[in-house]
This record gives structure tokens, sequence and C-alpha cells, in this order.
């Protein structure tokens, strides 16, 4: 009977530790693991600056989890994305949302959109925000000037856009160093450089040579460091140019194909050029008024203050930029995002239109890679020059057109007859 009673008791004993040991691994079970992630806390619609992009783009929604999962603990900010077709009046969309943050559009042929929003006081002026800020010291002094309209400033300029002067690159395989290093910068001593079979790749398009010799061209006028306002076809240095390498395409000396071999190569895209033993001869680049593919916040925004912190944030904090860019799927690699079948990933569109290229992962994009906001200020310090001269322009006039029929001039087979009827255009 003892026997029994032990028995008995050390079954029950047993039925009891079963029966807590399955509560246990019940409760375990239902409590959330510790090294899953973090998500934000959800807050009122009012607590997230409304952001309107393009829907060439989209952020994913576990993208856009992490984001906020940063800015929350950072920042006590939150961010919402609304997309807005760019096949369609992009400017005219715009206006129907009521978000706090916009991107400003593209410039589309023959129209300013991006500039009549800011004519129209859509946008709100930054000035007040900007002065003292970590994003304005951060910046190079030469896109805030590019960014301006009377005097203020409206929207954030966009740090990828390719400043690069002028560069007129020898293949030393080809050419003579000595010969290569004594070019001046005179257009005309190209064909004697270039000798019998020599071929000159001409990278530019329209009249944007003109930075060569200091000038900004847009919208059909020509604006001098000096102040002055002209012509590209009364421009003796303009004619000149496009004289001498029209006769390099008649003679057969020069092509626009990039793939072509050349021995000298005229271009804005040093990083382009694949050749490796070259001589470059290089201007600074000279830009002016400048509003396509930036972004601003809305003057109908109750959050103003709010969406200039996010601004700043998303410029001057890598974790959120790289995310904005590449997303959370992005293998990390040496500093490069690949994908996952370990491809160097291309994030060129979202760093346009959020405006970024500082400090973030390396990338397949041939843009110019800055390390830091420092080695970005340096760079245009030495290469880049502002025509403050250059007028804003909301719309193409029937002097741009003209000028824009001859972008391809320096490849006419009857030059000095096409320049002629241009003059006559413009002057009527």
């Amino acid at each position: 009977m003892k026997i029994l009673k032990i028995i008995s008791v050390l079954f029950a004993v047993c039925v009891m530790l079963t029966s807590c040991l399955g509560k246990a691994q019940t409760q375990s079970s239902s409590q959330p693991d510790s090294k899953a992630e973090k998500k934000p806390t959800l807050h009122e619609d009012s607590y997230y600056i409304k952001w309107a992009i393009p829907d060439s783009i989209s952020i994913s929604d576990k993208t856009l989890e992490k984001i906020n999962m940063i800015l929350e603990e950072r920042y006590d900010l939150g961010v919402s994305f609304v997309s807005i077709s760019d096949t369609e009046d992009y400017a005219n969309e715009l206006k129907k949302t009521n978000a706090d943050i916009a991107f400003s559009g593209f410039d589309s042929e023959g129209t300013k959109p991006c500039e009549q929003l800011i004519a129209d006081g859509y946008f709100a002026p930054l000035d007040d925000l900007l002065e003292g800020s970590e994003l304005y010291e951060a910046l190079p002094m030469q896109l805030w000037e590019c960014s301006k309209i009377n005097g203020s400033t409206f929207v954030l300029p966009n740090e990828t856009a390719q400043n690069i002067g002028i560069s007129i690159v020898f293949d030393l395989d080809k050419i003579n160093r000595a010969a290569a290093e004594s070019f001046d910068g005179d257009i005309t001593k190209l064909p004697i450089l270039l000798q019998d079979g020599g071929l000159l790749e001409y990278g530019l398009q329209g009249f944007e040579f003109m930075g060569f010799y200091g000038y900004y061209y847009a919208d059909g006028r020509l604006y001098s460091p000096d102040g002055k306002e002209g012509l590209p076809l009364e421009n003796e240095s303009a004619i000149t140019w496009l004289k001498t390498v029209n006769g390099l395409f008649l003679s057969g000396n020069a092509t626009d194909d990039i793939n072509a071999d050349w021995s000298i190569c005229i271009t804005r895209d040093l990083p382009a050029v694949k050749k490796n033993n070259t001589y470059i001869y290089s201007t600074k680049c000279i830009i002016g008024p400048r509003f396509s593919a930036t972004t601003g916040i809305l003057k109908s925004s109750d959050k103003k203050e709010r969406a200039f912190k996010l601004l700043q944030a998303v410029h001057l904090d890598h974790d959120i930029g790289n995310l904005l860019i590449y997303g959370t799927d992005a293998e990390v690699k040496d500093g490069c995002a690949y994908t996952a079948d370990g491809e160097l990933m291309y994030g060129y569109i979202n760093k346009l239109i959020f405006g970024i290229n500082t400090g973030l992962l390396k990338d397949g994009d041939m843009l110019m890679r800055f390390e830091s906001f420092e080695e970005l200020n340096n760079y245009y310090d030495e290469n880049v020059a502002v025509c403050n001269n250059a007028k804003i322009i909301t719309e193409a006039d029937e002097q741009a057109k003209v000028m824009n029929s001859l972008s391809e001039v320096y490849k006419s087979k009857s030059f000095d007859e096409d320049i002629k009827a241009a003059r006559a255009k413009l002057h009527k």
C-alpha cells in the first residue's frame, strides 16, 4: 500500500510538472520575440509629414517602416508619401494634393513647370528656416545661389546635378604627351593635334560648350561673366568652336558615338571616360538658375518647421538616405549596395527625386560621388562658378525655339547657310 501511495504521489507530481511546463511553453510562445525587429509607434495622421513624389519610384511598406523607426527615435518625426503621376501634368496634379513637402517635377520641352510653381507662390520661402541651419552649411553656396528667385530660396537644390566643366581628354596612346600638354584652350588647334586618322569624340549637346569660355547658356540666351546678355550666333568664340567641330565632322575626323575609339574627347561626363592613359584639359563649370528636380515645402502646409526638420534629416542622416535610395533589401559589402543576385544597384532615379547624393553607398551609377559634405564643398570651391546674371524664364520663347533647332548644327552639311538662316529668324 505504501508503495502504491508513493507511486500515485509521484504520478500526480509528474502531471502537475507537465501541466506547468505546458503552460510555461504556451506563455513563452505567445510573447513577442525579443530579437524581432522593432516597429515604429503608430500615430495619428497629423503626426506624419506628407511628401509628394512622382510615381516613377515607390517606397515599400517595409522601407517606410524602417525609415519611420529612425525618424521617431532620433528626431520625433514621421513621414508618409503620396505618389503623383509624372506622365500627366505633374504641376497641376501636385496642386491637388494636401502635401507638406513636394518634389518640384521636371522641366519639359518648351515649358518650365518648376519655375512656374514657384512664381505662382505654391512653395513657401525657406530663408528663415535655412538661416543658421546645419543643412544650409552642408551644401555648397553655389547650389544655394542658383536656386534663388528674387533673392529668396524656395526649394532645396539637388545634389545629383553633375556640375562638371567642359573637359578635353587626350588619349596619350595616340597623342604625344608634349603636344597634348601644349593645348591652351584654342579649339582651332584640335585638327592639328588629331593629325591624319585621329578621331574626335564630341560628347556635348546644343550650346552647352559655351561654359568652356565662361558663359552660361539657357533658353536661347547667352550670359557673360561681366553681366552682358547676348546670342550665341553673335558670339565669335561660339561660331569658331562650331565651325571647327563641323569641319572635323565633314572630314570624317569627328563622331558623337560614345563607343568610338577616339584620340581626343570633348565631354562633360568625365566618369564615363574609360581610358586610363590620358591628359585632361578642363574648365570650371558655369551654372545658372536651376529649379528642375528640386524639393520644397508647400506654402499651404501647417507643419513647415517639422517639414524642414525632416528635409534636413534626409540630407544629413545617411542611414535615412540609404534607405530612401536602396530600400531594406540591399546587400551591403565594402560600402557598396548590391541586389540579392550580387549585382551593383542603381539608385540614380531615387537620388534625383530626393535630391541626395553625398555620403551614400556606392552603386552602379556614373555620378561623381562625395564621401562627405566637406569633400563636396571643396570640389565646388575649386571647380564650379555661378553665373549670377542669368535670368529666370518660365516660358520658352521664339528665340529659344530657333536656338533649339540648331542643337546639332555642328554636324551640318551646309553650316554657313544654316547659321545665316537662323540669324535671320532671330532678327525678326
